[in-house]
């Protein structure tokens, strides 16, 4: 029988060469009826709460909203966690020649930075809103957001942050007439394991192999 000595092989291979330091995507829902008030930056939002100590480092986040009814160019909506800001809507369709925006209504966007075009400027001007979009990342006042508006808040600001905490949704109607009501979102987060743990996991499974072949 061969020995074992977990300290050499501990330091023989990473962990990762045995998966341990595979990515994870998790996933938080809501669904209800939540109205946004007209014509108010006071808003409304909603918070889901991620609990999963073994992850620490955010690869990606995408996030899908559910709205019914409204004018979607009166629209300002942003997903906040541990204080990094990403800015989904921001007036979209609005420019310097047309102040109202996207007339489009009943939006159901899924939003996600490798998307292949800027919401802002590819929602359509009527009708319903349906699709895979880039977020607005628009960090401006709702009042003065255009196509032009530099895009500098995107979901990669969460990139390497610690997913764990709370996750909250907020959407601001900045326009009077045409309400929408949030029916659901979800927020789905990849993140990788603390390094500690992918590295146990990795000797774990090579002193298994080890005994196997021992």
């Amino acid at each position: 029988m061969k020995s074992i000595i977990p300290g050499i092989l501990f330091l023989a291979l990473p962990a990762t060469a045995f998966g341990g330091g595979s990515a994870i995507t998790l996933t938080q829902s809501w669904s209800g009826t939540l109205a946004i008030p007209d014509n108010s930056g006071v808003g409304a939002s909603n918070t889901v709460t991620i609990t999963a100590p073994i992850l620490d480092r955010i690869e990606s986040v995408t996030v899908a909203i559910e709205l019914e009814g409204g004018w979607n160019g009166d629209l300002y909506a942003y997903l906040v966690h541990d204080g990094t800001l990403a800015i989904l809507l921001n007036r979209p369709g609005r420019t310097a020649l047309d102040d109202l925006g996207s007339g489009s209504a009943n939006l159901i966007a899924l939003f996600d930075d490798l998307a292949a075009g800027d919401v802002h400027m590819l929602l359509p001007g009527s009708g319903n809103a349906t699709g895979t979009w880039q977020p607005d990342g628009r960090n401006i006042d709702p009042l003065l957001a255009l196509d032009t508006t530099p895009r500098t808040k995107m979901l990669d600001g969460f990139t390497n942050a610690n997913p764990n905490g709370d996750w909250t949704l907020f959407i601001a109607d900045q326009n009077p007439g045409d309400t929408a009501t949030l029916k659901s979102w979800t927020l789905s987060v990849t993140a990788v394991p603390e390094t500690s743990t992918a590295m146990l996991g990795g000797m774990v499974a090579l002193l298994a192999l080890r005994r196997r072949r021992g």
